[in-house]
């Protein structure tokens, strides 16, 4: 039977991105929905019996409510690899605080490439930096992790990020100024759009309307 706890990033992702296209109607969207929850081709789908086809659409409708249940977690456990959440955003990368502002600004298409910049490897039981090599690889094993773990603990992440990024606003401008080489208005340009990308995402209505 589906349930949040297996429904995962990239499976939700899909769903999101179903749910926002207009010229699709709402019979193949539930379809697809179905396709997606399930694991099952198109195919698939179509040659189901409509009395189990109706029993896995009614099945889905969890999707449809308001908030996705949870709470933010530690570590992320997916594709038998572990990686540890790093809350504390002053011990953020400048690197890392960049790729959570351009990610940001589509949190939940992104979803996955916000928590790569956040996480850090476990192995051997010893927590490993976060590399910018390792972006890619960590950002797909995101998208195999449970949405619950993930998405609570992306909003937690964001609502400390929000408000560490506004304490220490005149000091990340001033970096930014000579990394990026650019002026202070551009600067203070983008950590105000940070701010907004994610306030946004901690009010960010967690689940999609078909």
């Amino acid at each position: 039977m589906a349930s949040w706890d297996k429904i995962t990033v990239q499976q939700f992702q899909d769903i999101h991105r179903l749910s926002i296209t207009a010229d699709i109607d709402t019979d193949t969207k539930v379809e697809r929905v179905v396709s997606i929850v399930y694991d099952k081709t198109e195919r698939e789908v179509e040659e189901m019996l409509l009395k189990d086809f109706n029993k896995a659409a009614k099945e889905c409708s969890f999707l449809l409510t308001d908030q996705i249940p949870g709470k933010p977690v530690r570590e992320i456990k997916t594709n038998g690899r572990r990686y540890a959440i790093e809350y504390n955003p002053r011990k953020l990368k400048y690197r890392q605080y960049i790729e959570v502002l351009t990610y940001a600004s589509k949190p939940i298409e992104n979803l996955h490439l916000i928590m790569a910049s956040i996480v850090n490897p476990v192995r051997w039981g010893i927590k490993r930096k976060n590399e910018a090599k390792d972006h890619e690889k960590i950002a797909a094993d995101m998208q195999e992790a449970k949405m619950t773990d993930v998405y609570n603990s992306c909003v937690f992440f964001c609502k400390l990020y929000t408000n560490s990024i506004r304490v220490i606003q005149p000091s990340l401008v001033e970096e930014m100024m000579k990394t990026k080489k650019i002026s202070q208005s551009e600067a203070e340009t983008i950590v105000a759009a940070s701010i907004e990308f994610m306030a946004g995402l901690s009010q960010q209505k967690s689940s999609p309307t078909l």
